[in-house]
This record gives structure tokens, C-alpha cells and sequence, in this order.
């Protein structure tokens, strides 16, 4: 843990970005904010009780390197929207994605399948299928591999902001979460979620493990082979941490509808 805010934001693991309000694009996996529940796609609405719902992420961390709390507690908003995209006559979506953490849309037309549900150029992409990605080969891969099957996408518009009727529904955005400031003594992180301990937060890993094991011998309990493929794919994962490794064999292992009703479940391990 930093012994100063002066590094806030990426000493603390996580990565802003937008013009005002700013939104929280990268989360590094195992620092202090993603141990607090930080998300991708957060926006950042407090900083110790202040409103700073319309700050620049310049202003945030100038505001933020102020504060004595170390880190300072933050109240933070999901703005990510999920984005359901059918394919077009030619089993594709129409859209085009450069950068890594985060990813950029590129180009996408108004026509295309991407476009009617709401995607346009200058959108960040944050989950495929609801997976994080941060790496563009790894979404990518997804993304073809998706390809004559809908596509689901988490994204967080340019302007942060709910897509308009018409559109592809969204994920609503998560009630005001209240990350606390630093902890005395030094022995627990001063971002952890709510009031949440590590030992709840072990025993919910351990319960959420335990239900997704259920729900692959539902899906897969007829397909040894399958399952053995993916196992092998979650060992790889839990010893290497590469989440874009995962990313990129999932699609190859996960192929029929049915199958893909574990992609959300493996985002939550």
C-alpha cells in the first residue's frame, strides 16, 4: 500500500479516463482496488463525501493527492451498459476495435448490426460476452469467434451516459457503492468494499466457485471431454493469472449455445 496519495490513481491499481464526470476504463487484477470491488466502467461520483460527479480525472487526482485519508474513500457508480448484437446477412456485427485496456471502437456505421443497437466509434469495450478484456488480441478472438451467434458487449459510452430506448438494453447502474479510506494499523487494505472482511470475501469466493461447479455439471455433465477442456483452461488461469489467455480459449471450448451459459459464470471465479 502506497504510503501517499501522490500516486492515486495507478499506484492503487486502477487506471480514469473520460473528460468529466470520470470513469473508471482498467483495474488491475489483484491490487488494492480490484480487491475492493473497483469494476471497469465505474464511474466515480465521491471522493470523502465530496460531490465530484462532474470532475475532469485530472481534477479527480489533484483533488485526491489533497486528501489525508490514504487511499481516500471514493463512492463509485456502474455505468457499464451490455449490449445484445445479432449478426448481419453475413454473420458479422459491423464493427471495428484498436487499443488495449481499454479497448476502443474504432469504426462502426449507424447501419450496421452494432450501430442499431447503439455502439458507436469512440465507445470503450470492457467485456465480450461477459468476460473482462483488456487486451485487443483476446477480444478479438472472442468476437470472431462469435461470429452468426449474438454477441454480447459491456461497454461504456463516450458520454458515460444511458442509451436511448430503442437501443439494446443496458445493465442499470448499481446503487452508489462507498469504498472506505485507509485502515489504521496497516494490516488490511484501505480499499476494501463496504464493510466487507477478507475472510467474507474468501468465503464468497469459495461459495461462488461451489455454484459455478453445479452449474458446469449441468451443462456439461454428458460432456466429459468438454468439461475436462476447460478445467484444464481454468488450472492454466488460476497458476498464470493471464485473464486474456482465458479470454482467447473459452470461445474454443465453450462453442454451443447451451455452452455459452457458462461465460458469465466464469467472470465471477
Amino acid at each position: 500500500m502506497p504510503a501517499s496519495n501522490q500516486g492515486w490513481p495507478e499506484e492503487f491499481g486502477f487506471r480514469l479516463g473520460g473528460t468529466g464526470p470520470s470513469y473508471i476504463l482498467c483495474v488491475a487484477e489483484g491490487s488494492s482496488a480490484h480487491m475492493a470491488g473497483l469494476q471497469a466502467g465505474d464511474q466515480v461520483l465521491e471522493i470523502e463525501g465530496q460531490d465530484v460527479s462532474s470532475l475532469s480525472p485530472r481534477a479527480l487526482a489533484a483533488l485526491a493527492h489533497k486528501q489525508k485519508s490514504v487511499p481516500p474513500s471514493i463512492g463509485v457508480v456502474s455505468r457499464m451498459q451490455q449490449l445484445n448484437i445479432s449478426p448481419g446477412p453475413d454473420g458479422r456485427f459491423g464493427f471495428t476495435i484498436v487499443g488495449d485496456c481499454p479497448l476502443l471502437v474504432e469504426d462502426c456505421l449507424p447501419s450496421s448490426p452494432a450501430g442499431r443497437c447503439g455502439l458507436r466509434a469512440g465507445d470503450f469495450v470492457l467485456e465480450v460476452n461477459g468476460i473482462l478484456v483488456k487486451q485487443h488480441e483476446a477480444a478479438a478472438a472472442m468476437i470472431k469467434a462469435s461470429q452468426g451467434r449474438t454477441l454480447r458487449l459491456g461497454v461504456l459510452g463516450r458520454a458515460g451516459g444511458p442509451r436511448g430506448a430503442s437501443e439494446a438494453a443496458s445493465r442499470s447502474p448499481a446503487a452508489c457503492r462507498c469504498l472506505p479510506s485507509g485502515l489504521q494499523g496497516g494490516h488490511q487494505s484501505g480499499l476494501q468494499r463496504g464493510l466487507q472482511s477478507s475472510d467474507s470475501v474468501r468465503q464468497d469466493r469459495k461459495n461462488k466457485a461451489l455454484e459455478f461447479n453445479k452449474k458446469v455439471e449441468q451443462v456439461l455433465g454428458a460432456e466429459p471431454e468438454v468439461k475436462e477442456q476447460l478445467f484444464a483452461a481454468l488450472k492454466q488461469y488460476a497458476a498464470e493469472r493471464q485473464v486474456d489467455i482465458l479470454a482467447s480459449a473459452l470461445p474454443g471450448i465453450l462453442t454451443s449455445e447451451e455452452h455459452r451459459q457458462l461465460f458469465a459464470s466464469v467472470r465471477y471465479l
